[in-house]
């Protein structure tokens, strides 16, 4: 008779827990009414986070596998546990001449801890296969930006010039800083986000596009509510961001964003602690098609958010450029 390991049993109990809060929120679901606002809109205001453990894209690997098993989840969870619990345990090790000094350690970061609710291999839900239709030229400026960081700072990143993560991007996961705030009047909704400290004003009050010959970083938002959901359409975008900036979103970071871009995002409160959030990108010089990512947010009462002082110009805008200032 085989006894179970450690790791299996680790398993089922993730597998256990996963399926028991299940049945609780399911029973939950059948009492839980959607708050409103005391002017009768769904009320989605709150602290939420988008930490995730599942990938942006599909791993090529995956082929055409668009969910998880049960038993899958629990072992990719138990993995991201094993990995956080044994970071401090770590022994020092010395970085020799030349090496790579390496970054902020586990402690700094806010790693996902677990799959989303769905079970899907990938953030993006459109298309099918899970990857961003991007065109091969968009997918060569973005290398060519990257081999060519130390050069100038206009090949690097608007979040590492400390502008903006842009829209959609500063709603999609980065390695900290997660944390999402939203407050509603009867004619507006504001998003303050932690990163970058960043905050977006949206109105919902029918007022039109701001003129066409306006060209704005984050683009011109204005939102309406169809039935219980908040959607928000965003135009008139530059032609200088980037439609994601932090690592997680993989090959992705890096792809610029025309002025012709258009995001429309969904925001749907499906409980008590959850907000569904998506978002419809076009942008036909980069992308072949449009193309979805769905993010869920989790409410965290106990997040304390801090404000992230970032500046223009900042150190590491300064030593990537002197780093290759001393390589020539």
């Amino acid at each position: 008779m085989k006894t179970l390991t450690g790791r299996t049993v680790l398993a089922f109990a993730l597998i256990l827990a996963a399926v028991m809060p299940s049945l609780t929120a399911a029973e939950a679901a059948a009492d839980w009414t959607l708050p409103r606002t005391g002017w009768g809109a769904p009320d989605l205001q709150g602290l939420w986070t988008n930490t995730t453990l599942t990938p942006f894209e599909r791993p090529p690997a995956l082929g055409d596998k668009e969910f998880l098993t049960e038993e899958e989840v629990a072992e990719a969870e138990a993995n991201r546990a094993d990995l956080i619990n044994g970071a401090g345990a770590r022994p020092a090790s010395k970085t020799e001449a030349g090496g790579n000094v390496g970054a902020y350690n586990l402690h700094w970061m806010e790693l996902g801890t677990r799959i989303v609710g769905s079970r899907r291999t990938s953030l993006v839900i459109e298309p099918s296969t899970g990857r961003v239709p991007v065109r091969p030229e968009a997918e060569a400026k973005r290398k060519y930006d990257i081999a060519h960081i130390e050069d100038s700072w206009a090949h690097m990143s608007v979040w590492d010039r400390c502008i903006t993560r842009g829209v959609p991007g500063g709603l999609m996961p980065a390695g900290y800083n997660n944390a999402h705030r939203i407050l509603q009047t009867e004619d507006t909704v504001v998003i303050v986000s932690e990163m970058i400290h960043n905050v977006r004003i949206i109105p919902i009050d029918g007022r039109p596009h701001v003129d066409d010959s306006i060209r704005l970083w984050n683009g011109d938002s204005r939102g309406h509510w169809e039935g219980d959901t908040l959607v928000v359409e965003t135009r008139n975008f530059g032609d200088k961001s980037w439609i994601a900036t932090s690592g997680s979103q993989g090959r992705i970071k890096g792809i610029q964003q025309t002025s012709n871009a258009t995001v429309v995002e969904r925001f749907t409160r499906v409980d008590e602690h959850t907000v569904d959030w998506r978002a419809t990108i076009e942008d036909p010089e980069i992308y072949t098609a449009p193309w979805t990512v769905n993010i869920p947010l989790y409410y965290d009462a106990g997040y304390e958010m801090y404000e992230y002082a970032c500046h223009e110009g900042n150190w590491a805008v300064r030593n990537t450029l002197s780093a290759g200032r001393a390589a020539d």
